[in-house]
């Protein structure tokens, strides 16, 4: 348990106390219901390393262990998704898949890796011939990628995951 949970539970647990004593104190106060839930209330950010839920009066139950299990276990899930968003394709496919986003000129030189990573991009449905173009057009050519390939709604998706994976590592 962190510092800052523990001088929580125990500010939750002494205000909660507090408020018991002083309905002690004032005998025009009687113990009711709400004095039973400040005594639940005063226990309870305790209990939860030993209980796996609680009902209170009103109806009111609370589930520990569950939701912390939970949370464990979507943060595990999303780290591993970050992870294959982040590495789905190469450094090299991304800079060419947001050049192709982007509106400016893709000026290239023929290379055979180039040529795979595009074909890559291809095969993943991130990126789309135009009309009557492609790849071989593209290299017979020599000019702007654009004039060829475009991207996909598909690659334009995963460029926005690949965004936001990074806005929530940060």
């Amino acid at each position: 348990m962190s510092d800052r949970a523990f001088w929580l539970r125990l500010l939750i647990t002494t205000g909660a106390v507090a408020l018991l004593i002083a309905q002690f104190v004032m005998p025009q106060l009687k113990l009711d219901a709400a004095s039973l839930g400040l005594v639940a209330l005063a226990v309870l950010p305790w209990l939860s390393s030993i209980l796996e839920s609680a009902k209170l009066p009103g109806g009111w139950e609370v589930k520990f262990r569950a939701v912390e299990t939970e949370q464990a276990r979507q943060r595990e899930e999303i780290e591993t998704l970050r992870f294959l968003i982040e590495n789905f394709v190469s450094e090299f496919e991304l800079v060419h898949l947001k050049k192709l986003a982007s509106e400016a000129p893709f000026p290239f030189q023929r290379s055979d890796s180039f040529e795979g990573e595009l074909r890559r991009l291809l095969a993943l449905g991130f990126i789309e011939r135009r009309p009557g173009r492609g790849i071989r057009s593209l290299f017979a050519a020599g000019d702007d990628v654009r004039a060829h390939l475009t991207i996909s709604e598909r690659g334009r998706a995963y460029l926005r995951h690949r965004e936001e994976a990074g806005r929530l590592e940060g």
